[in-house]
Formats: C-alpha cells, sequence, structure tokens
C-alpha cells in the first residue's frame, strides 16, 4: 500500500462532523505563537531559551525549523508537540490556548493530535513491529476492535508488512524509522513532528524516509521537520531559522530539494 492509499483510507475515517471541523480549521492558522519565551530556573540561575517568538504554521505546510545546537529548536519542538508550556507569550493550537490545558488536556491533545518522529528511533527494545505501532492507540478512543487494520494499514503504507512480526532489534536502521513513521500515522494526527529523522541513516535510506514525508505532506499532512542541517531543511518548502533562542529569518525555500523513488538524500 502507498502512503496515498493511507491517506486516502485515513479520510474515509472522518465523520460528517470531524470534516466541518477540519475545514474550520483549513481557514485559519493551525499554529500560532505571539511573544513565545521559555526560560528554566535553577535555584537562583535563570536560563532563557526563547526570546520572544512570533509566526505562524498553517494546515498543511512542511517547515522546518533549522539551527545550530543551543539555537532553542528542540525546546520550540516540545513546546509545539505539547510535551512541555511556554514561560510567558502565547501558543493557540486550532484556536486553542495551551496555557489554558490542564496537564491531561494537553496529554490528550499530544496523543491523538500530533505524531512524533524522532532520530533515535524510540522503539519498544523486544518488541514487535505490530506491538510498537500499536502503542498510541492504547491511549486512543477507538475501540480495540479495530486497533489491528490500523496497525495492518499503518505498517503497509511504509512497505514493511513482511516485517511485522519482527522485533525492533532484528531491524536495519532505516527499517525502525519506518516503524516509527507508522507509528506516528496510526492515530492519523494532526501534525507530524520529525526531529531529525535522517541524522542516524546512511543517504540511500535517507532519501526512502524523505520521500515519504514529502508524499504525507503532498497530502495535506502538515509537517514540521526539526534539523540543523541546511540540505535537509531544503526539502521543507519553509525554513524557519533559529539562533541564540531568536528567530534569525523564516522565507520559503525558493529552489527545494524534491526526492523521487531511488533517489538519495542530498548532501
Amino acid at each position: 500500500m502507498s502512503t496515498i492509499i493511507y491517506y486516502e483510507i485515513c479520510l474515509d475515517r472522518i465523520t460528517n462532523e470531524e470534516l466541518s471541523v477540519n475545514n474550520k480549521i483549513i481557514n485559519m492558522a493551525l499554529i500560532q505563537v505571539k511573544n513565545l519565551k521559555k526560560q528554566y530556573e535553577n535555584e537562583e540561575i535563570i536560563t532563557k531559551v526563547l526570546h520572544g517568538l512570533d509566526f505562524e504554521i498553517s494546515k498543511g505546510e512542511f517547515v522546518a525549523i533549522m539551527g545550530p545546537s543551543g539555537s532553542g529548536k528542540s525546546t520550540l519542538m516540545h513546546i509545539l508537540g505539547f510535551l512541555d508550556k511556554p514561560s510567558s507569550g502565547e501558543f493557540m493550537f486550532a484556536n486553542k490556548n495551551i496555557q489554558d490545558l490542564t496537564d491531561d488536556e494537553m496529554a490528550e491533545t499530544r496523543n491523538f493530535d500530533i505524531g512524533f518522529i524522532f532520530q533515535s528511533f524510540n522503539l519498544l527494545p523486544r518488541t514487535s513491529v505490530y506491538d510498537n505501532v500499536k502503542l498510541p492507540l492504547l491511549y486512543s478512543k477507538l475501540p480495540a476492535v479495530e486497533h489491528d487494520k490500523y496497525v495492518r494499514d499503518a505498517v503497509e503504507a511504509v512497505g514493511l508488512t513482511h516485517r511485522i512480526s519482527n522485533l525492533s532489534n532484528q531491524l536495519s536502521g532505516g527499517e525502525k524509522q519506518r516503524v516509527a513513521i507508522a507509528r506516528a500515522l496510526v492515530n492519523n494526527p494532526s501534525i507530524i513532528f520529525a526531529d531529525e529523522p535522517t541524522g542516524n541513516l546512511d543517504s540511500k535510506t535517507g532519501g526512502q524516509i524523505m520521500k515519504i514525508l514529502q508524499d504525507l505532506n503532498e497530502m495535506e499532512k502538515t509537517i514540521i521537520l526539526v534539523t540543523h542541517e541546511k540540505y535537509t531543511a531544503e526539502h521543507a518548502k519553509r525554513i524557519i531559522y533559529m539562533k541564540d533562542g531568536n528567530i534569525h529569518s523564516d522565507s520559503k525555500v525558493t529552489n527545494r530539494l524534491i526526492i523521487h523513488e531511488g533517489e538519495e538524500l542530498a548532501k
């Protein structure tokens, strides 16, 4: 099954009521950030990490957040992914202010609306591909009787049906990352965060992963790619470049790199 067929299956699962809600979201920014600040306090020491960020991300965008180590991009991803809250400022997600949410409401939004792909894969060790992909569904409201189809559809979408019973430690690096993508997709989230998703992969395998992300974005899935590498960021449609906790630039990619079937990730 291609990612296109998988996305069509996801669309079939959306009810008319949900379509009405999604149509409203399409007409506004999915993410709105205003004067966003983050600092950490350790006894009398205050470390300021984000210094008043302002930007918007619309539904269906493919945005790269790029910057060197220490630029604040990981801290920003944690806030946008509902893993942390800002110290001050405003973060609106689908017209909801994160500051108004309880910890339980943040967890629910994170589980239902956010998919994560990490550089280190973060798969459960000595656990099958099937059970790794199934994990987000255990916290969802989806009836258990439907879990099997969702898992198999997601695994097939990344081309790993033949590996579905294999343990995670029996997979190559590229296969592990494809499992991570299937796990991120299984709930059909509103947005996918990819944190250095090709960082531990060779050029050929990195190309396969980037093509999946670009295909998903062409089907209007919102993708936020976090990276420190310019050539990786240029596979997105827009780059927010961070430096020292500030947005140094925010621009569209004029000469975007497109991955075709079988191509390696350009470096």
